[in-house]
């Protein structure tokens, strides 16, 4: 059984000094998520379903990879996801 809450939004950054893209990028990606989990179990869901990317209000729709802007100084990520309450 599938009860959906409301759809949220995570958009953390992070310092990119000293980082390769690719970390800075899974850094920021990893903070959204945590991120959106924290304000799940807040809500009362206990899962995030339909995860998007979702860099200036541009869905980017992908299983395996997400949308991330890495600047000299600054690396983001922006997902969107909806809370859930998933089980019996």
């Amino acid at each position: 059984m599938l009860k959906r809450f409301s759809t949220d939004v995570s958009n953390p950054k992070t310092n990119g000094v000293g980082k390769t893209d690719e970390f800075g990028c899974k850094w920021a990606a990893l903070s959204a998520l945590i991120s959106l989990q924290n304000s799940a179990k807040r809500e009362g869901a206990n899962a995030v379903v339909d995860i998007v990317s979702y860099y200036k209000k541009n869905e980017y729709r992908n299983a395996t990879t997400f949308e991330c802007h890495a600047g000299a100084i600054i690396v983001g990520v922006a997902l969107k996801g909806t809370y859930a309450q998933i089980g019996e």
